[in-house]
């Protein structure tokens, strides 16, 4: 990554385009994976429309590499806009925090230059195995502003943050194993965790669902909906459903509408059905 930034930005992202194309979509990792799970969500599709959108999937991951690790915050945040800002500023309008609900979309991580637009973004992290690597992805979702939050011990700071009236992105379309909560997703039984809508319930803090859209013109577009908030619900097992349903009902319209934005090669419906036998 080091040589690649050293060398003229165009020349760079033409190689990883061409690095996720040759290994990635023809050589096929994970293709397989993501072929059979779009094969099960979309059963009208024909073989032209799988190989179209598996070629869509790979240079998406492609892009986001780019805009991650090659692409200043400045230029980012030049190429970016926002759509339905009204829907974050009226949830940070009510002063209990916001949970920022996403999903494995699009480029998720250009959320790092949401504090260059005013938003105070937390974001949870998983420790990667690497230590130089995870040290050195912190460092860019941290210059501009962004605070991390340690998966591990995640509650704590949570609350904290949303204390401070900060925003809290949770990518809410994980797989949540043998502890998650099962509903539908796409058409099928999926393992979802429950802490969205634990949180929203226990402490009273508005969910706004958000997406990044890659414009043909390669700009990148956050867009805000609807605030999903019920001050009227207790934090109860049995009203875990009604939020993520509502969640899971926006996130599906996304994908839905952009399918080569969504992460195809992660095994979603593990827990919940077995499109693998």
């Amino acid at each position: 990554m080091v040589l690649l930034r050293s060398l003229p930005l165009a020349f760079s992202r033409a190689f990883i385009l061409f690095l996720f194309d040759f290994v990635g979509y023809r050589i096929g990792i994970r293709k397989d994976v993501a072929r059979t799970q779009l094969k099960h969500v979309f059963p009208k599709w024909d073989e032209q429309t799988i190989n179209s959108t598996l070629k869509g999937i790979y240079r998406h991951m492609a892009l986001n590499i780019v805009d991650e690790y090659l692409v200043n915050d400045a230029d980012l945040n030049a190429r970016s806009e926002i759509i339905g800002m009204e829907n974050m500023q009226k949830a940070m309008d009510m002063k209990h925090g916001v949970i920022l609900a996403t999903a494995h979309f699009g480029n998720w991580e250009a959320a790092r230059i949401m504090p260059l637009k005013g938003i105070p973004l937390s974001v949870i992290t998983k420790k990667q195995r690497n230590t130089l690597f995870d040290n050195y992805t912190n460092y860019i979702r941290q210059r501009s502003g962004v605070r991390i939050i340690d998966m591990r011990k995640g509650l704590r700071d949570i609350v904290q943050d949303l204390s401070e009236q900060r925003v809290i992105a949770i990518l809410a379309d994980q797989n949540a194993g043998g502890r998650g909560l099962i509903l539908d997703f796409l058409g099928y039984p999926a393992s979802n965790w429950k802490g969205v809508a634990k949180l929203s319930l226990r402490y009273q803090v508005p969910i706004v669902p958000g997406f990044v859209v890659r414009s043909p013109d390669d700009k990148l577009v956050f867009e805000f909906s609807d605030i999903i908030y019920h001050p009227e619900l207790t934090d109860k097992e049995e009203n875990y459903p009604l939020v993520l349903s509502e969640i899971i009902a926006v996130t599906e319209s996304y994908i839905r509408r952009h399918p080569d934005h969504w992460f195809w090669v992660h095994k979603r419906w593990k827990h919940g059905y077995d499109m693998f036998p």
